[in-house]
């Protein structure tokens, strides 16, 4: 199993803090470059969900196609730190097309959509290969997070 990250990741960018204006929306937005030989379960580090913070869209996009057999099977999960399925599970709709491909009609997991990070630290999020590729080749795959800080009253953030 490889691990893939994000600038986001390996510069160990810290995540909202929470502190600031209450409930604007805020973005985590990272890209990752994959290569070619992504195998089952590898992992794909986007970035954190800083505590507090509630989920209110989450979108995965391949900018090119990344299994371009006639018959794809490349799928992925899209979860956080200990629950690698939390907003999406077995996503076939990223990868398989010529060009870019998105997750965008999928929706969210029941569990993941408005999704609280409770755990009191920032979480991360990342992909796993479910299936791996017929005809895999290199690209980069885009995760965009729509979320707000919720602050409860005697929370540190």
């Amino acid at each position: 199993m490889a691990t893939y990250t994000s600038s986001l990741y390996a510069q160990k960018q810290p995540a909202g803090t929470g502190h600031g204006p209450f409930q604007v929306t805020q973005h985590l937005h990272a890209t990752v470059s994959v290569p070619s030989t992504l195998a089952a379960n590898d992992i794909v580090n986007f970035g954190y969900l800083p505590p507090n913070a509630i989920v209110a869209s989450v979108v995965l996009k391949a900018q090119s196609q990344l299994d371009s057999n006639g018959t794809p099977t490349l799928a992925f999960d899209l979860g956080v730190t200990g629950t690698s399925q939390l907003f999406k599970a077995n996503i076939t709709t990223v990868g398989r097309a010529s060009g870019a491909s998105t997750d965008i009609g999928t929706g969210i997991t029941a569990a993941g959509y408005l999704y609280k990070n409770t755990s009191g630290a920032k979480l991360l999020i990342y992909a796993t290969v479910h299936t791996v590729a017929a005809t895999p080749v290199a690209g980069v795959l885009e995760l965009d997070v729509e979320y707000y800080i919720e602050d409860t009253v005697g929370s540190p953030a």
